[in-house]
Order: structure tokens, then C-alpha cells, then sequence
């Protein structure tokens, strides 16, 4: 990505100060070993130092405590969070080069009775079903999939290839990523006496409320009935899947690859790692972590951090598995005494006489 920002000018954007040359220019942005003498780049995590001091970055955004670590030659901007500064550069970047004029381009296929704002932005190959609404500045990217009776808010960005399906609501400022499917079928059967199963047809919806992220790839399932629901702030990584009547509690965030069972209430600020698996109808309170590839069977009514399968405070389960070292290391010891005091053929034959 191309930019040409003097450091003054950056600094007047995040709130920063400036140590080095205020006139001189970046023309990129990039990480630490990447950089050039041209590039802006950012330090904010202890792991990284190393990398600061070999940097070739023209200039750094850092932490009073980190700038030291940089060489001589690499200019600063002094930040108390350096990456809430890069996300304000970043932002800045992408609306300056976002035309808000309002476009549908000619290959969209619109139903007459939709309603599209103005200001959207329809990319080509665009399908937008009947009675759907689309709010101010939204972008929908190439070939999406907007059902019929859809309604997507102000500011939102649908990924090129998304499907936002019949009579699912989507929020303010949210983010739907590339082939991401919104309000698929459920996965809901009942069994048939004959050993098969029939399919149960849902007829809920999926409601987005404002400010989340849903990665490329996930797919969140509509209702049986009523709304499978993603509230405020969610923020959803890639292949995610969230079955149907699914509850997401405000700002909380799910990494890729895992799974909520039907019926589930997540609470708010919770942290589910990556390919975690959660079983239907249970509960987690709020604050809750849960570790990658956790497996939860039981509702989560304490806050803390939780791992493993089934799984349990981390706490516990780091006392467990110490004791299970401890264990290993006692058995030479409790088979060396077991050899000692087993009993001799005499002891045998004097016990059988006895």
C-alpha cells in the first residue's frame, strides 16, 4: 500500500510526538523485518525488540519504553499504544481512497422493490433480491448474494461473494468477509421411525446488531424459530460456525475454526480460541476465556479461564497435569517397592497352610 504522509502529520492524527525529523516522509507501511528506510513501521509488544534493534524502517511508531531499542538512524513517534495509533494511520488510509459517490455498477441485478441508498456502492455481479434495504455508504464486493427482505445498515462492507439470506437483519458499521453465508439453513432433523431422518424447515432469521466482524468463510445459521443473534461489538474470525438460536454476547471474540452448537448463550467479553468446540443448549457467563481446541459439554457459570476436554478452570487443570508429571517420575520408586515387599513363594505356601 502506497502513502505519502509527512511524520508531523501522523503524529497530528494518532496524538503522538514526534522524536527524529518531523518533515520527513514515509511512502509504505510494513512490518519490522520487511521495512525500508522509506517505510513506517510499529513496535509494541516486548517479543519484538529484537527485530527493532535490526530494523531498517525509516521510521517507528513506539511506546516511550521501547524507544530506545530502535537504532539511531530510525526516526519515532511516541505513542502510549502504538497499535491503536497504526489502526487510526490505517483507517485514515483506506477512506481517503474510497469514492463515496454512490455506484451500482450496470452487471448488479436489483429487484424493483429494494431500497438502496445513494451513497452505496453496488460492485458487479451483484444480486439484490425483492423488498431487501441497504443503508447509507454500504459496499457490497463482486457477485454477493442479498436475499429478499434483507436490511444491512449504514456503513456496513459485505465481502465480495457473501450471502446475506432471506429476512436477516445486519447492523450498523459491521464487516462481512468474503464467501461468508448469513442466515443458512440449520442443522435441525428429527428421527423418522424408519431410521431416517426429516428435516425440520427453519424459519427464524439472523440478526447482526451494530459494530461486528465476521470473517470470510463462517457461517452462521439461521433460527428454527425466532433469531439466532450476534450482539454489539462481536467480532467473528474466519470458518467460524454458529449454529442455529445461538446467542453472542457483546464484544465477544471467536477465532477460527470453531463451532457453537444449537441453542447455546454465549455472554459478553468472552474469548473462545481457535477450533474450540462448544456442545448446544449451555451457557457461559461473562468473562470467560475458553483455550484453543477446548471441548465445553457443561454451561460456564464462574468467569476465568478454562482449557482442555472436557473443559475446566485453567488453574485446576494446570495442577492436574503437574501432578500427572509428578506421578510419572514417582513410578520407578513405587515399582522398585513393589519388587520389595512383594511376597516369596515361602510367604505363598505359609499363607495357603495358614
Amino acid at each position: 500500500m502506497n502513502v505519502r504522509f509527512q511524520l508531523s502529520e501522523i503524529a497530528s492524527l494518532v496524538g503522538g510526538r514526534v522524536e527524529g525529523d518531523a518533515a520527513f516522509f514515509v511512502t509504505g507501511i510494513a512490518p519490522l523485518d520487511q521495512a525500508t528506510p522509506s517505510d513506517l513501521s510499529f513496535v509494541a509488544r516486548r517479543e519484538f525488540l529484537d527485530l527493532a534493534t535490526r530494523t531498517h524502517a525509516g521510521a517507528v511508531i513506539t511506546t516511550e519504553e521501547f524507544a530506545g531499542h530502535l537504532p539511531a538512524t530510525v526516526h519515532r513517534i511516541i505513542h502510549p499504544a502504538p497499535e491503536h495509533a497504526l489502526a487510526t494511520i490505517l483507517e485514515q488510509i483506506v477512506a481517503s481512497e474510497k469514492y463515496h459517490g454512490g455506484t451500482v455498477h450496470h452487471t448488479a441485478s436489483i429487484a424493483p422493490s429494494s431500497t438502496i441508498a445513494k451513497s452505496a456502492q453496488i460492485a458487479a455481479g451483484v444480486v439484490i433480491g425483492e423488498h431487501a434495504t441497504i443503508g447509507e455508504n454500504v459496499e457490497i464486493g463482486m457477485n454477493a448474494v442479498i436475499e429478499d427482505g434483507v436490511v444491512i445498515g449504514d456503513g456496513t462492507v459485505i465481502g465480495a461473494g457473501a450471502i446475506i439470506c432471506r429476512l436477516c437483519v445486519i447492523g450498523n458499521n459491521c464487516r462481512i468477509g468474503e464467501g461468508a453465508v448469513i442466515g443458512s439453513e440449520g442443522f435441525g432433523y428429527v428421527a423418522t421411525a424408519e431410521g431416517g431422518y426429516r428435516r425440520l424447515p427453519h424459519i427464524g432469521n439472523v440478526v447482526v446488531e451494530d459494530d461486528v466482524e465476521i470473517g470470510a468463510n463462517t457461517c452462521i445459521d439461521r433460527a428454527l424459530l425466532g433469531s439466532t443473534i450476534i450482539r454489539r461489538g462481536a467480532k467473528l474470525d474466519n470458518l467460524v460456525h454458529i449454529a442455529h438460536n445461538v446467542t453472542i454476547g457483546q464484544q465477544t471474540a471467536i477465532a477460527a475454526q470453531a463451532g457453537i452448537a444449537g441453542s447455546t448463550h454465549i455472554g459478553e467479553r468472552n474469548r473462545i480460541g481457535g477450533q474450540a468446540g462448544l456442545t448446544g443448549h449451555i451457557q457461559t457467563c461473562n468473562d470467560v476465556t475458553i483455550g484453543a481446541q477446548a471441548g465445553v459439554s457443561k454451561s460456564i457459570t464462574e468467569p476465568g479461564e478454562y482449557s482442555g476436554t472436557p473443559a475446566v478452570e485453567l488453574k485446576r487443570r494446570l495442577r492436574s497435569e503437574a501432578a500427572l508429571r509428578r506421578l510419572v517420575e514417582l513410578l520407578p520408586i513405587l515399582e522398585s517397592l513393589t519388587q520389595k515387599f512383594a511376597p516369596t513363594p515361602t510367604d505363598q505356601l505359609r499363607d495357603e497352610h495358614d
